[in-house]
């Protein structure tokens, strides 16, 4: 029993240790202050077609959906072509448009909800090509954006917030690449293939004939995890022995899904000159996790209550695999919903109701709990807007945030980027309970299949990826509802953000007096997750109670 209590906080400290490190490290990455691969990054910027001036938000929000237009674009045609590609041993035919559709935005949206299984689906020149370039680009996109906050919040009457093609390319050449690389290496030697061979046929144990698939997987996982994108090789993801072979390898992409979204809380200290206020938010995002891993943990220590009579067996070991077990596999499940990965070492879908509540809600708030890399922080920084205003307004006091006040425009970014996740998992979710064909859909009677449903939107809007297994996630319907959901949840925040940061960067810095809102310290702390919380949680009360919390107490109730 002592693996319940190690091992959570075994993977607390591993992920927090490095974080202020690596936070001054992109610091002076993006500030040009590290510049160990300078002609690689002036010939890459030459071939991008910038000479690095700053624009405006709107010129750096025009190049940034300029470039995710252009990289759904290629992907959607790159997957409806795979049978005309090279790299294809299996000679796989190309996605239908609906499912292709649904891929290029999942991949570029930085969520990779994956309606397919890749193994069977996709070819190598697909994998690598495709889905491998917008697992680097979509994480530096979020990493941008983060970075264009920082400088409004840090900057005063001025307009410019950097160069989106330059945060970019800096961000994947001294940051990702050089991680990708080191961690793809540790997982080849663990035992993950990285190979162009055709799948390789052999007999299984009664004798009938098989074939056992290959292909550059490491590659795609180690970016897979570190660019908080999580859609796998293989169709089950890190539950796949290909994918995620020993127990050292389990803890490596573990660790790695939520490295960058802490270290960047760290880089917004040094850009705002203010450390105690990212420790702060820092730990703020910790207490969460941790209550939402002693829930899960807790939760999946006990047996099912329909099935405690029948074993005696500790713990809930249903779609678990047994080298990871109940503890391990609780302890990723919080970490991959608390970032906006998605990817999986366990059926979530076989989670005791609680457990999956966790998970839910950890989307449901719109991934803020770390949440993805950049993305994380500055969906956060929402939160913390709208805490400093609304606290302000109790005092009685103008509400100003490190020195810059907070008008009418800025709280109406705010308050509409809090309506993404409602219309994306209520409203367009919600369409789904209307058609006709729903219960085949959902795949199941009572209030799991309304669990299915809310996490699958849940995940979608939240440009998380990961799912409840038996959701008809194929269905054409669901392929372009899913689709817009996830473009919601992307866009939906960005824009806001950009703009945010636009108008605190032309704003003229005022002196802090104490009569201003502490931005550091328990009290602070405290009220942000009770913003985070109320606002993040309460629209989707109702919706849980029906799924989760009914699910839990008919379990209680049958077993008596």
């Amino acid at each position: 029993m002592w693996q319940e209590i190690i091992y959570p906080v075994a993977f607390v400290l591993l992920v927090l240790l490095p974080a202020p490190l690596l936070g001054n490290y992109l610091y002076r990455v993006f500030e040009g202050k590290s510049r160990w691969l300078a002609p690689l990054e002036r010939a890459t910027q030459a071939c991008c077609g910038t000479d690095g001036r700053e624009q405006d938000w709107k010129s750096y929000a025009l190049s940034l959906l300029a470039f995710n237009g252009a990289g759904f674009g290629l992907l959607f045609l790159i997957l409806l072509a795979q049978g005309l590609l090279p790299l294809n041993p299996q000679q796989l035919p190309g996605l239908n448009w609906q499912l292709a559709f649904n891929t290029a935005v999942s991949f570029m949206t930085n969520t990779n909800w994956q309606a397919y299984s890749g193994e069977a689906s996709l070819s190598y020149f697909s994998q690598m090509v495709g889905l491998t370039t917008q697992n680097f680009v979509s994480a530096a996109t979020g990493a941008a954006v983060a970075i264009a906050l920082f400088r409004g919040i840090a900057r005063q009457q001025t307009t410019h917030l950097g160069n989106f093609w330059q945060d970019l390319v800096r961000f994947c050449l001294y940051v990702l690449l050089p991680m990708a690389l080191i961690l793809a290496l540790l997982l080849v030697w663990q035992g993950v293939p990285q190979s162009l061979s055709a799948y390789l046929p052999f007999h299984g144990l009664e004798g009938q004939e098989q074939l056992l698939p290959l292909g550059p997987a490491a590659s795609q996982i180690a970016i897979k995890q570190l660019g908080s994108n999580g859609g796998g090789f293989f169709g089950i993801n890190s539950a796949h022995p290909f994918e995620n072979p020993t127990a050292l390898s389990n803890w490596l992409e573990m660790v790695a899904l939520l490295t960058l979204a802490a270290a960047m809380v760290c880089t917004l200290g040094r850009y705002v000159k203010d450390l105690a206020h990212s420790r702060a938010i820092l730990i703020a995002m910790t207490i969460m996790l941790v209550l939402g891993l002693c829930l899960a943990i807790g939760q999946e220590l006990k047996p099912d209550p329909a099935l405690a009579h029948l074993t005696s067996e500790a713990g809930n070991w249903e779609g678990k695999e047994s080298r990871f077990g109940p503890v391990l596999s609780s302890i990723w499940e919080v970490a991959t919903t608390a970032a906006s990965n998605g990817s999986v070492n366990a059926m979530h879908d076989s989670f005791a109701p609680l457990a999956g509540m966790v998970a839910m809600i950890n989307m449901l708030l719109g991934e803020v709990v770390f949440g993805g890399v950049g993305a994380g922080i500055y969906g956060m920084m929402l939160f913390v807007l709208l805490t400093v205003f609304l606290c302000g307004l109790m005092v009685g006091r103008t509400p100003t945030y490190l020195g810059k006040r907070l008008g009418i425009t800025e709280m109406k970014w705010v308050v509409a980027s809090m309506l993404v996740m409602p219309v994306g998992v209520l409203v367009i979710g919600g369409i789904t309970l209307l058609m006709p064909d729903s219960a085949t859909v959902i795949g199941h009677d009572g209030p799991h299949g309304l669990s299915r449903l809310i996490y699958a939107y849940a995940s979608a809007a939240g440009n998380n990826g990961s799912a409840f297994a038996g959701f008809a996630a194929a269905d054409s319907w669901q392929c372009i509802a899913i689709g817009l959901a996830m473009l919601l949840g992307r866009f939906g925040y960005i824009i806001p953000v950009l703009a945010i940061a636009g108008q605190l960067a032309r704003a003229p810095r005022q002196e802090t007096s104490e009569g201003d809102f502490p931005i550091s310290g328990p009290l602070f702390i405290t009220l942000l997750i009770v913003t985070v919380l109320l606002m993040g949680g309460l629209s989707f009360l109702p919706v849980l109670a029906l799924g989760p919390v009914a699910e839990h107490l008919s379990l209680l109730g049958g077993a008596f």
